[in-house]
Order: C-alpha cells, then structure tokens, then sequence
C-alpha cells in the first residue's frame, strides 16, 4: 500500500502537513470543510507537495520530521520538490509529469504558471517556457505464419515483462529508422518495413520521472532468426490469437488492431503485400 506525506497551503498562506494511505479522498475531505480542524477554518486549500512512502510507519516518521521544521526549510521543500526522508517527490498527484525544477537555458528557477488557460513551468530568471511534450519512439511489428516478434525486457521499467522491440528516437532520426535500428539491436535482425499500422500515446515512468510517450508502430518482415540483444533478455513468437501480458498499456491495443489487419488481410502475400482500406 502506498502512504502519502502531503502538505497543504491554506487561505492566508498557512502551512498544513499530513499523512494518509488515501490522497484524493483525504484532499477532498479538507476542500470540503470535513478534515482537519485547522484546514476547516482556513479554506479554500491546495495541495503544494506530496511524498510517497512504502508504509505507513515511514510516512509517520516524515511527518513528525517535517513539522518540526521551520517554516523557511518547508518552503523550501515544497518549491523544491526535493525528495524527503529518502521519499521521491510525487509529481503526479499535483498533475506534473516533469521533475524539472531550472531552467535549461539559464539555471533559473521554474514555477507552475498559467499560460493560455493551461498550467505551463516557466523560468523565473528569463521567462522560458518549459514545454512537456510527448516523447516520440518507433517500434516493430514483426509477423510471420500468424505469431507476432516480441522481446522480454532486461532492465527497468517492467524488467521481466514482455515488450514491442522499439525504443526512443534520437535526434534528427526519422521513425522508420529507428524502428529498423531497434529490430537490428534488440533482436539482431535486418528487417524490411511493409507498412506503417498507427500512432499510440501511454507514459514512461523511469527513475521518478513520468513522461508522455508518442508510439510509432511498423510492421516488418525478415528472413533471419532472432537473437536477444540489447536490452532484451530473451526474444520469442507469440500467437496473435492469443496476446500475452505486455509491459505497457497501449500494447494491448496495438497488438489487437495488429491482429485485426491480418484477419482483414492486410498481410497477404499474393501479388506483394496489401493494406486493408
């Protein structure tokens, strides 16, 4: 179970610390004037920072740490994001994806704004703003008597966990490229691309940050025999039919529309490959 150091800025700037197993629940109980007795009286609240703990002893330990700072130091951490009590910071129950805390360009600090009606991080310094856009990957659909390429990941995220061969892009790198690359150090094949099967958004959480992801899926064909590689710690045919659990969410659906255009017969061979319209 997951347990939540939190800390609230209450009307008049007052600062309100707390911990529980529930975050949204307890958040909603404050807002509405059933929480705390201290919160109850200085409405309306916002939630400022929140750490994630492993249980709930921990949780209480930070709590009972936290308050005893001064109120400068709890400023600090709240504008900060820092991690606390070995805790990482919980960027996405404030509705951040992105753990940047300076500006890139000139090392001033980033605060949450409102640009064009939509929260935005904007340097303080120079007024740079610091965009979250999706991060765009390229991966590989390799299909062969009806049973579908896929590789076992060897490392963090969803080690363990069966994955579409594919990766990030690089820069100046166009997707059909990359997906070829990926199948050549994934996999360890040479592969040719018959056609593009469509775009897919999920996240990619690593190492505390959480990011919007942009999938690019081709399918391919190939004469050679895989070999893992890479980051993959063993590769293997799948049946269509029967779609294994996939590390990440929208690999669900890509496999499913995968197996939707072979049953139309956008991979049959006679007279060259052809796209179901």
């Amino acid at each position: 179970m997951k347990w939540w150091l939190y800390v609230l800025e209450c009307r008049g700037g007052a600062l309100y610390t707390g911990m529980t197993g529930d975050l949204p629940r307890r958040l909603a109980e404050h807002q509405s004037g059933s929480g705390a007795k201290f919160t109850r009286a200085r409405r309306p609240v916002r939630l400022v920072a929140a750490w994630t703990f492993g249980t709930r002893q921990a949780a209480a330990h930070a709590e009972r740490r936290f308050k005893q700072l001064p109120r400068a130091a709890k400023l600090a951490w709240v504008e900060g994001r820092w991690p606390f009590a070995g805790a990482p910071f919980d960027f996405a129950a404030l509705g951040e994806e992105s753990d940047a805390r300076f500006c890139p360009r000139c090392g001033g600090r980033l605060a949450l704004r409102h640009v064009e009606s939509r929260p935005l991080l904007v340097c303080s310094v120079c007024g740079r703003h610091h965009y979250r856009n999706a991060k765009p990957c390229a991966g590989v659909l390799i299909v062969r008597g009806g049973m579908v390429l896929l590789a076992r990941r060897g490392r963090d995220p969803h080690k363990g966990a069966l994955d579409i061969p594919g990766g990030f892009m690089e820069a100046e790198e166009t997707p059909d490229h990359c997906a070829v690359r990926e199948a050549r150090e994934e996999l360890g094949l040479e592969v040719r691309l018959v056609g593009l099967l469509g775009f897919y958004m999920d996240h990619y959480e690593f190492q505390g940050e959480r990011s919007s992801i942009l999938n690019i899926y081709y399918v391919a064909e190939t004469d050679g025999e895989p070999t893992a590689g890479d980051d993959a710690s063993e590769v293997g045919w799948y049946p269509l039919t029967e779609p294994p659990p996939m590390a990440f969410p929208h690999e669900a659906v890509v496999l499913r529309d995968l197996q939707r255009w072979v049953a139309q017969g956008g991979l049959s061979r006679e007279g060259g490959w052809s796209w179901p319209r």
